[in-house]
């Protein structure tokens, strides 16, 4: 039921798939493929024609211009859609260019303070594998301690100290790791309560702001996963909308890095992605 409704949606909007099917290895003027690539998978080349090895759609061959040049042929948009301007209009597609920025990442760190005495203290936190690339000695930040509140304490995570600043092996259930940063203005007091308020085991919070250097970067919402990567939808001008495998690497809070599979330029679709490539899968099944 869901299908047939995006299907009437996209009828209505005056969305047309383009299939590319039989491609030849040989254009027009007798020019024979260099190669075969697949337009969801740009990496991919292959000497001879057949299916793509990694999603199984049919390879697109690339043949050589007069000068010798690899050119796309007129036929490999395989999988792009069209809209006309006013369906454009009517489902909203907005894009964005890819360009080089640094991706920045708010982490939020759970644990607690130990060896907490009145010259040293450390706050022990939780760090998931996802976090580890936004991780690095040196980082300085806040800590907060709910049972001191009217006090802000500086901690760091240090290469060089009385405690190794990470534990080595991960938990496998939980997939994390306990790295451990230096508190810079120790000890950390909870109440008063005299020589008995050095408490190990209090429980802290902390906000890292993490920033990489300059990347590739698209916004997250440009990305569309079917279960078999990351992909996005190219705006190749004029209403045409073409599928891209990409890959990749650091996720931010707003924007991705991209490794691989786009060029700094390109534009993306951000807004209207989603009912694009329903449509591009369900004339796919038919």
């Amino acid at each position: 039921m869901i299908l047939f409704v995006l299907g009437v949606i996209a009828i209505s909007a005056g969305i047309v798939w383009i299939p590319t099917r039989h491609l030849s290895a040989v254009a027009p003027g007798g020019r024979k493929a260099l190669y075969y690539t697949c337009a969801m998978h740009p990496w991919v080349r292959e000497t001879k024609p057949g299916p793509c090895p990694v999603c199984g759609m049919e390879l697109t061959p690339i043949y050589a211009n007069e000068n010798g040049v690899a050119e796309t042929n007129s036929d490999s948009n395989s999988g792009t859609v069209t809209l006309e301007p006013g369906s454009i209009s009517t489902i909203n597609v907005q894009t964005e260019m890819a360009a080089s920025r640094p991706l920045r990442r708010v982490l939020h760190l759970s644990g607690e303070i130990v060896g907490n005495t009145s010259r040293t203290a450390w706050f022990e936190f939780t760090a998931y594998e996802r976090d580890l690339q936004w991780l690095k000695v040196g980082q300085s930040f806040n800590v907060v301690v709910s049972s001191a509140p009217d006090k802000i304490y500086h901690a760091q995570i240090k290469l060089h100290g009385t405690k190794t600043f990470a534990d080595a092996n991960f938990d496998m259930m939980s997939g994390s790791t306990t790295v451990r940063a230096e508190i810079l203005n120790p000890p950390v007091e909870a109440g008063d309560l005299g020589a008995h308020k050095l408490f190990n085991g209090l429980h802290a919070e902390a906000h890292v702001v993490a920033e990489t250097e300059n990347v590739l970067a698209v916004p997250r919402s440009a990305i569309i996963s079917r279960g078999v990567g990351a992909m996005i939808y190219v705006d190749k001008g004029n209403g045409h909308y073409a599928p891209r495998a990409i890959l990749l690497g650091r996720i931010g809070d707003d924007y991705s890095e991209v490794t691989a599979g786009l060029k700094e330029g390109e534009r993306v679709v951000t807004t209207g992605n989603v009912l694009i490539d329903s449509e591009a899968q369900l004339t796919a099944g038919e």
